[in-house]
């Protein structure tokens, strides 16, 4: 029989590369700002007509012409900020950054009324304290703001990658295919059945 379970090298070997490419990203915050804004310009540019298309196929009696409507404005806004994001990735970024900044003090505030309001299983401290570096974050970046919108993207990108590396290098040192992540029970469904 056919083990289908992946070797442990493939995942440390994925680790690695994340970790490289994490750490490149730290030394290129402004290319990884500028390559992540591309790509979203790109997503963006597929997602608005996808949504225009899927809200004019909708069936009339399925749906109320204003929610198609709203959607199919959703869609050409979309696809108006996806060109936007790719012919002027920098600027895009620099927007990007300003809302990124707006939405962590706002999810720190609601994460600090939230833990303040409710009964919190795990310790109301740890919560309070991720609410309160949410603020600063959010504060520092809006503070450091246009130049922040350089770097803070890019720099959120490395760090994602640096963890996404440690965990599949943990999960091939431990071998433990569970640690590597959800994308580990994707990625198994495609193999041999």
């Amino acid at each position: 029989t056919l083990d289908a379970r992946p070797s442990r090298w493939w995942f440390i070997a994925a680790g690695v590369v994340l970790l490289v490419l994490g750490v490149a990203g730290l030394y290129m915050t402004a290319a990884f700002t500028v390559a992540s804004t591309l790509w979203y310009g790109v997503l963006l540019l597929i997602a608005g007509p996808a949504e225009i298309v899927e809200a004019v196929a909708q069936q009339r009696e399925s749906e109320p012409w204003h929610s198609r409507a709203a959607r199919i404005l959703a869609g050409g806004l979309y696809f108006a900020g996806g060109l936007f994001a790719v012919f002027q990735p920098v600027q895009a970024s620099i927007a990007l950054t300003l809302v990124l900044g707006f939405v962590l003090i706002a999810s720190g505030i609601a994460r600090a009324v939230w833990a303040t309001l409710h009964e919190v299983k795990t310790s109301r401290a740890a919560v309070l304290l991720l609410a309160v570096v949410s603020v600063l974050l959010g504060a520092a970046i809006i503070q450091q703001w246009p130049w922040s919108g350089l770097w803070a993207i890019g720099l959120f990108v490395s760090c994602d990658l640096l963890a996404a590396g440690l965990s599949w290098c943990w999960a091939g040192l431990t071998q433990d295919s569970r640690a590597a992540m959800p994308l580990r029970a994707t990625l198994g469904s495609l193999g041999a059945k």
